[in-house]
């Protein structure tokens, strides 16, 4: 049995199992996975870790924290899929990295080749933690992430270890929910009440355990980063929100693919995925008739990489079965992906909400820094308790909130600062989330979009901190003397 100490209420988990740790945002189940994580260094287990929305160095600070040890040297090794650009620090000897949360094959492959160094280099019982299959469906769609918590799952039971992965309960359809169930041992649900936070285990034991307080008190706090300080303000300043969405999108890449004359449905494929990283994708015909079927990457005349479209496709498609990894080669053109930019040509609400959170949890697990909040109408905001509560606690939190909207209804939001705005202003066709990542530029995130129909929205979200920047210049400098209400 895997000792889970006091943090689950119950008495371990068998060798083999696999644990759904679902919950509300910001309620707590990143630090819970992360304490059971880290508890595994005292019994001499091995840590595998998948992180889709903190860097490395962030991941392996937190868990060291909680097993109060240093470090270095601990048997703990992490797949980061946030991309080369957003982590500047130095790479530990059990890390990898992959380009973007979108490619499940190359995360599955690192993941199944960190398992193997942990369990022949350091130790026979390993625990795995997945943070989180919510940010990876923002980039792949659903039945492609079961299909990679199905594999997963097989990996951690064919090795007898244990594993936890986190999805936000609010943010997933229930039907998704239930399909990720299926392929899981047990359910850790936690869940919000107006005085506590409580959680149970469903599937360990024969019964459900009864819903128990969970006490976050233990977690360790990171150390507030800098205030903002006038860097952002002496970005340049765009013209309008939808301006900086419009040069965002012209700095992306082309996806071209020459003389194609296979079937329409793999040109759909690629356009689905390379859509997500707001990448255009277009055909074009070569005066010379070799090379067929290949896919540039390229900036204007300078091509970033090539890849022929079979084997490009294929890298794209997870395949079915617990031997999707086995013997597959990740993409040479993926890999040139970064996380830097990702985007929609026509997003709809429950991916924005998803994006939101994202951006949101940063900005939570910095506790410091200023975060800007754009619902279009200020009752988009009060009519969502949850998403109330979920500012309420970023300014618990002490992250600096601002929130802009029409002003339709009256926000009651403690501690946030409103930014009223027109009924025919930019604000009201805007959704956007801008976080400028308390002093650490690897934690800005920023979301964009501008509503296209009656439920899409066009737009983008970046980790990239000259974007952040200008976003952040952009508000200041235009809606900045504008607040009226301070809660």
């Amino acid at each position: 049995m895997y000792n889970v100490g006091d943090s689950l209420p119950v008495d371990g988990v068998a060798p083999g199992s696999t644990l759904l740790v679902v919950g509300p945002p910001m309620t707590g189940k990143r630090e819970l996975v992360t304490r059971l994580l880290a508890k595994g260094f005292s019994d001499g287990d091995g840590v595998a870790v998948v992180t889709t929305d903190s860097s490395a160095a962030d991941v392996r600070e937190s868990i060291a924290q909680y097993a109060e040890m240093p470090p270095e040297g601990l048997p703990l090794g992490i797949v980061d899929c946030l991309g080369d650009a957003h982590d500047r620090t130095e790479r530990h000897s059990l890390d990898s990295r992959v380009g973007s949360p979108a490619d499940l094959t190359g995360i599955g492959m690192e993941l199944t080749s960190l398992l193997e160094a942990l369990y022949e280099g350091h130790s026979r019982t390993l625990r795995v933690g997945l943070l989180s299959l919510t940010t990876m469906s923002m980039y792949a769609p659903p039945e492609q992430v079961v299909r990679f918590l199905h594999v997963v799952s097989n990996r951690i039971a064919e090795a007898n270890g244990v594993g936890f992965v986190v999805a936000h309960s609010d943010t997933m359809d229930e039907e998704h929910l239930q399909r990720l169930r299926s392929f899981v041992d047990g359910v850790v649900e936690i869940r919000e009440r107006e005085t506590d936070v409580q959680l149970r285990v469903v599937g360990v034991d024969s019964e459900p355990t009864a819903w128990v307080p969970y006490d976050r008190d233990g977690r360790p706090k990171r150390e507030p980063g800098e205030p903002p300080s006038a860097a952002a303000l002496d970005a340049p300043v765009d013209d309008s929100l939808r301006s900086l969405l419009e040069s965002v999108r012209a700095e992306s890449p082309t996806l071209t693919v020459c003389n194609y004359d296979g079937p329409p449905e793999t040109l759909s494929v690629l356009e689905r995925y390379f859509d997500r990283h707001g990448i255009a994708v277009r055909e074009a015909t070569m005066d010379v008739p070799q090379p067929r079927g290949v896919a540039l990457l390229h900036h204007g005349d300078d091509v970033l990489a090539s890849e022929s479209i079979s084997s490009l496709s294929a890298a794209i498609e997870l395949q079915d079965g617990p031997d999707a990894f086995a013997d597959r080669q990740t993409s040479d053109l993926l890999t040139h992906l970064d996380r830097s930019v990702f985007g929609a040509a026509a997003a709809d609400r429950a991916l924005l909400v998803d994006v939101s959170h994202s951006v949101e949890q940063l900005a939570y697990r910095t506790g410091s820094g200023r975060l800007h909040a754009g619902f279009q109408r200020l009752s988009n905001l009060t009519e969502s308790p949850k998403s109330a509560r979920i500012y309420e606690k970023l300014a618990e939190s002490g992250v600096e909130v601002h929130l802009y909207g029409v002003p339709d209804t009256e926000v009651t939001v403690p501690g946030v600062t409103v930014h009223p705005a027109d009924p025919d202003s930019e604000i009201a066709e805007s959704w956007f989330v801008v976080y400028d990542g308390g002093g650490d530029p690897d934690n800005r995130g920023t979301l964009l979009a501008v509503q296209r129909g009656d439920d899409t929205f066009e737009g983008f979200w970046s980790y990239d901190d000259d974007i952040e920047r200008r976003a952040e210049a952009y508000l200041a400098a235009t809606y900045g003397e504008s607040a009226q209400v301070r809660n």
